[in-house]
């Protein structure tokens, strides 16, 4: 960790954690997979200080916490890009060039499923299925749904997105 990742740990504000767990009937471990879903809400990823409130506060080890947010893949322990890429995989998409829009994810911003690119624009992670076979292939970009995509046009949807903008207006399906 580099010097302004340490002053950015540092100054890691905690009262949203204090506040969820707070909102919970009671600290139990019954709750976990909810407290930690809604830290990572508020975080956007669970951060090393948080995970260490939730397991102070329920009493269990490092070992027992990380068996569950290791567990469950939407579960982040890394800060993910300003925007996750969700590609699915599934059969359908598989067939119709996932895994060329994949190759040319990779291509372009040089990251595999799990990774997060260098100026933490995107994060790429698959899925087996994202429910809508018919519109073969897609992806999830954010917020934004992208069905029956081409794959030679991965480069132009990409490309609607900026670290320092908004969302595009325009993003129906390709």
């Amino acid at each position: 960790m580099d010097n302004a990742e340490n002053a950015v740990a540092e100054e890691l504000d905690l009262a949203p954690v204090r506040e969820i767990l707070d909102g919970y009937p009671s600290i139990s471990r019954r709750y976990m997979i909810p407290m930690l879903q809604d830290v990572q809400a508020h975080y956007r990823f669970l951060p090393e200080e948080a995970l260490e409130m939730v397991m102070d506060e329920l009493g269990i080890t490092k070992a027992q916490l990380f068996g569950v947010v290791s567990f469950y893949p939407q579960l982040r322990t890394t800060e993910p890009g300003k925007y996750i890429i969700k590609l699915c995989y599934g059969t359908a998409c598989f067939v119709k060039g996932a895994d060329v829009i994949g190759d040319k994810i990779h291509e372009k911003h040089h990251i595999k499923p799990g990774e997060t690119d260098a100026t933490k624009l995107f994060t790429l992670e698959t899925a087996s299925c994202l429910g809508n076979c018919g519109a073969a292939p897609m992806a999830l970009i954010g917020d934004d749904t992208y069905n029956t995509i081409d794959p030679e046009n991965t480069f132009e949807i990409l490309g609607r997105y900026k670290l320092d903008e908004d969302v595009p207006e325009e993003t129906t399906a390709e």
